[in-house]
């Protein structure tokens, strides 16, 4: 029980991380700034229930599909971590400049729902190529069944905090500023660098055992 419950909050402090939602809610809240607040909140909702559905997604399915195109396990480790280490390097800097719409894009939004909540913000902004490869290395990595229930249980979790982060994102706005929110972001770059770098390695060693 206690091995399950540490297994649960570590995964989830990384995941939670790696998608980094404090760091993006200047943007969120730029992408919803002159919406309703009731539409806000179904945004929030759907793009909530599209980061569970990657990561979930990625969890369950990542191994079949890497077996389905030919994929070294340890090469798609090793360019999971090159993803994060970019990730991390960007958070950093704090930089999503990126992510963020054009007016025509914007425009089409302010129509649809779905076109806001799914893309920019579910993907790529909170779950891009890298997050979904942590989770599907991390599936390799715990093949027991209850291992993946426990990972799934980390990716359920993790997307809750990250829609609470959303939705409280104009009262963290006013206490942390830009300054504290990069603090933030920085803070959680390290985490996330460091993942990236031990799964290089890991994935390096396998591929050359004379490393080791």
């Amino acid at each position: 029980m206690t091995y399950g419950l540490a297994s649960i909050c570590g995964k989830t402090l990384l995941l939670y991380g790696l998608i980094n939602p404090v760091g993006a809610v200047p943007i969120y809240s730029r992408l919803v700034r002159k919406t309703s607040s009731d539409r806000t909140h179904r945004i929030l909702l759907i793009a909530s229930l599209a980061v569970g559905s990657l990561l979930i997604a990625a969890a369950l399915w990542g191994e079949p599909i890497l077996a389905f195109f030919n994929v070294g396990f340890d090469d798609f480790r090793i360019a999971g971590g090159l993803l994060a280490l970019v990730i991390a390097f960007e958070m950093f800097q704090a930089h999503y400049g990126g992510f963020l719409q054009t007016l025509e894009e914007r425009a089409e939004a302010d129509a649809d729902l779905h076109a806001i909540a799914i893309t920019p913000l579910a993907f790529p902004l909170l779950v891009g190529p890298a997050e979904m490869s942590v989770m599907i290395t991390l599936s390799n990595d715990a093949p027991a069944l209850w291992a993946k229930g426990l990972l799934v249980a980390s990716a359920a979790l993790t997307t809750a905090l990250t829609a609470l982060t959303l939705y409280l994102a104009k009262p963290l706005v006013r206490v942390l500023g830009t300054t504290g929110i990069n603090v933030v972001t920085r803070i959680m770059a390290l985490i996330v660098a460091s993942v990236a770098i031990d799964f290089i390695l890991s994935g390096l060693k396998n591929q050359f055992p004379g490393l080791k």
